[in-house]
């Protein structure tokens, strides 16, 4: 029919069915040149504008990608308002990027989302501004695109760019693509909302690969943004980047970051996870010594000590920076596999290589324990002391009081007391406070500086006696029970007599209720009331619980005491008569 002389209707739908004939058979030279008298000479039919794009996907077919985005671009610039115009345009916008064309790519994706801001592939464009932005290294215009993507669209971008995507790469895959990208829309807009979740897990459907990976990264910086570098959705992310583009530049360093992240958050499984997408997409990044050693410490706290271990070790034999870190990781190590005298050993090699070296609280404790632990509590002072410099509260309280409890049991009574009343004050109000102000008044008694002992002693009892209960009974009964001894060694029982009892109140059904009402009973005998001290042995006899040491000095008391008075058993409360 083409070869001879026939109406110029007949000859154009001869010439778009042998175009489509010659497509159809991959004869793609032969349709271009069907295509392209077709369009020469009636454009003003309808079916031109199908012509157009099929002269595009003739163009492609036959690697002519700069004939094909001059096709498709001509297609949308002549028939401005068929639906293929966009997806046209998109077409021509993706030949342009595989050309390196970036600004041709642009002023086409530009023109998709400004012209065609209601068609499905407007947010495809958007999608793909976005990844190009990020190329150019645009990080806040690339997110800003993309969020709007997954706020707008979300799912829908996802099915249509890869719709697209597999019709450009897959001869064939285009025919009945536009209606395709309907059917996706449609599905993937009843399936899900537009969540960050959910358009990130379709990109890690492990059935798909995102072409770029310009789009996964701006994710990850997204989800970063929004829920922190430690969390799992994040770390998938950077993890399935490195995963599908080792050699991307970014990937490393995103990967490292998560996993810095999650093991300053403590969540050690994520930073496990991300360590080891390092170690096995991108060897390199697990070698330096810093990274090495938080990968030492992920594995350690997921429950992999043995290789924890070995990590640890071949960065504290490297020597550097992280050797001072890696021993004191290495010493964790051992303590939780129950190895004391190794964990020590390493304590020890800390302690004299690298004496200035920033530790935490928690290893001074762990070093002071494990001396003490090992009978070695003459070598803890260097280690306490420096404790108390870098913590503070009950830590540094706890360091202060086991130092003035070491001078003390050398006899350093004075050096004691100012360890003491350190620790007393930087946790006021703490157990180890507490437990500090009856050391201190221990070590003034010694140096019979007992004034100044009666006043720390005074601190742990309530500002209302008898009104006001105890901060903590077993402390306040032994200041009020020490307090006593005081007076009653310095000759003045009845106020000794009221310590005692007010002792005896403190920590009634505690042990120490029976000796403070042995102290009771001995000043009782000292103030002439022989017959309330008899009620009170009688009372210490009954009991089963009385220690027989404590029943045979309130014996001797008696026996040495004066005259009976019974006028003072009334002074006892109720617990101690």
């Amino acid at each position: 029919m083409l070869g001879r002389r026939v109406p110029a209707g007949v000859r154009a739908g001869a010439l778009l069915v042998a175009a489509d004939g010659a497509y159809a058979m991959q004869a793609y030279q032969v349709a271009v040149a069907r295509y392209g008298e077709f369009l020469s000479l009636h454009r003003d039919l309808p079916d031109a504008a199908r012509a157009a794009m099929a002269m595009g996907w003739s163009e492609l077919r036959r690697g002519r990608r700069t004939e094909a985005r001059r096709a498709w671009t001509a297609l949308a610039d002549t028939f401005p308002g068929d639906p293929r115009a966009p997806l046209a345009l998109l077409c021509a916008a993706e030949m342009a990027g595989r050309a390196g064309d970036s600004r041709g790519n642009r002023v086409l994706l530009d023109r998709i989302i400004r012209q065609y801001y209601a068609s499905p592939y407007s947010s495809v464009a958007m999608m793909a501004r976005s990844a190009l932005a990020m190329r150019g290294q645009k990080e806040a215009e690339a997110l800003r695109d993309l969020e709007q993507v997954i706020r707008t669209s979300g799912m829908v971008t996802v099915e249509v760019q890869r719709r697209v995507h597999g019709a450009l790469a897959v001869p064939g895959a285009e025919a009945g693509l536009h209606s395709a990208v309907g059917d996706a829309v449609h599905r993937a807009r009843a399936a899900r909302g537009n969540t960050l979740e959910a358009f990130a897990g379709a990109l890690l459907d492990r059935r798909h690969r995102e072409p770029t990976p310009y789009t996964l990264h701006g994710l990850v910086l997204l989800g970063a943004t929004d829920r922190g570098w430690s969390n799992v959705l994040v770390a998938d992310l950077a993890s399935r980047l490195s995963e599908d583009f080792p050699t991307y530049p970014a990937a490393a360093p995103l990967l490292t970051r998560v996993a810095t992240a999650a093991g300053e958050a403590g969540q050690w499984p994520v930073a496990r996870r991300a360590w080891e997408a390092m170690a096995a997409r991108t060897p390199d990044g697990t070698r330096g010594p810093k990274a090495r050693l938080a990968f030492a410490e992920a594995l350690f706290r997921t429950g992999a000590a043995a290789e924890a271990r070995a990590v640890a070790q071949s960065v504290a034999a490297a020597g550097g920076e992280e050797t001072p870190p890696a021993l004191l990781l290495l010493a964790e190590i051992h303590q939780a596999a129950r190895e004391p005298h190794a964990a020590l050993a390493v304590y020890d090699r800390l302690l004299k290589e690298h004496p200035r070296v920033d530790r935490t609280a928690a290893s001074l404790l762990q070093h002071t324990r494990l001396l003490e632990e090992l009978g070695q509590s003459n070598r803890t002072r260097p280690v306490l002391r420096r404790l108390v410099e870098v913590s503070s509260g009950e830590v540094a309280a706890e360091g202060a009081y086991r130092l003035a409890q070491g001078l003390r049991a050398e006899g350093q009574d004075a050096a004691a007391v100012e360890w003491y009343m350190t620790a007393a004050y930087v946790a006021e109000g703490s157990s180890w406070a507490r437990l500090a102000l009856l050391g201190a008044g221990a070590s003034l008694t010694a140096l019979n500086e007992t004034k100044e002992a009666l006043t720390v002693y005074r601190k742990l009892l309530p500002a209302r006696p008898g009104v006001d209960p105890p901060l903590d009974r077993e402390t306040s009964g032994e200041a009020a029970y020490r307090a006593g001894e005081i007076l009653r060694d310095a000759g003045l029982p009845e106020d000794a007599l009221d310590m005692f009892v007010a002792s005896a109140h403190f920590v009634t059904g505690l042990p120490g209720e029976r000796r403070a009402l042995v102290g009771v009973l001995r000043c009782l005998v000292a103030t002439g009331d022989r017959a309330g001290a008899e009620a009170i042995y009688r009372r210490l006899a009954r009991s089963r619980a009385t220690e027989p040491h404590l029943l045979a000095q309130a014996r001797t008391a008696l026996r040495t005491g004066g005259a009976s008075d019974g006028g003072r058993e009334s002074a006892l409360p109720g617990a101690a008569r």
